[in-house]
């Protein structure tokens, strides 16, 4: 989903009259990040789209729409901020209790990490159905802080598959810019 469809839906449901949510939209910047708060837990959209330099690079094939990498697993130059991941922040929760709901939906998680202190930490959750072409979901990263010397987790992070091929692709392409275009003024 586009920066705008999302963004248009919360003011939809904020100012619907009927709606028993309470919705609220603090903070904004096109296409890179939305801020909900919906029933008192913070949502954090993040979005990405391609860099500027990279027009240059990958010019936009003209004629021709934007391409939904989310439905058709192309990696074309974004101009317009697609969702990649959704950060929620809520109330302390014994890290224990999540982490039991995440493995009966979706098994053991992928890796673990413990740190010094021996509380804090993440767990990641590959959420990837493969049988899909392209493979559609992502993975679920499950954050852990100390409180009184026990884990407790107040934030769980989604990041999309199918964007961060995206990105990686984009990533290559950014360091390589100055190379392409030198390449490009010296071919006649």
């Amino acid at each position: 989903m586009t920066f705008e469809s999302i963004r248009e839906k919360f003011l939809s449901m904020a100012t619907n009259p009927e709606s028993k949510e309470k919705i609220e939209i603090l903070n904004e910047k096109k296409d890179v990040s939305l801020l909900i708060r919906r029933n008192g837990i913070l949502y954090l959209y993040r979005f990405y789209k391609t860099p500027e330099l990279l027009k240059e690079v990958r010019p936009k094939r003209e004629g021709q729409p934007e391409a939904d990498p989310t439905i058709d697993g192309q990696t074309e130059f974004r101009e317009n901020g697609i969702l990649f991941s959704v950060g929620v922040t809520f109330n302390l929760v014994p890290t224990d209790k999540i982490k039991e709901k995440l493995e009966k939906k979706y098994g053991k998680p992928r890796k673990e990490s413990i740190g010094d202190d021996k509380v804090s930490g993440a767990a990641i959750w590959e959420l990837v159905e493969r049988r899909e072409n392209p493979p559609r979901g992502g993975f679920a990263v499950v954050w852990r802080e100390g409180y009184k010397k026990l884990p407790y987790t107040r934030r769980i992070d989604y990041f999309s598959a199918n964007i961060r091929d995206i990105i990686a692709k984009d990533y290559a392409d950014f360091f390589s810019v100055q190379e392409t275009k030198t390449l490009r003024d010296l071919i006649p």
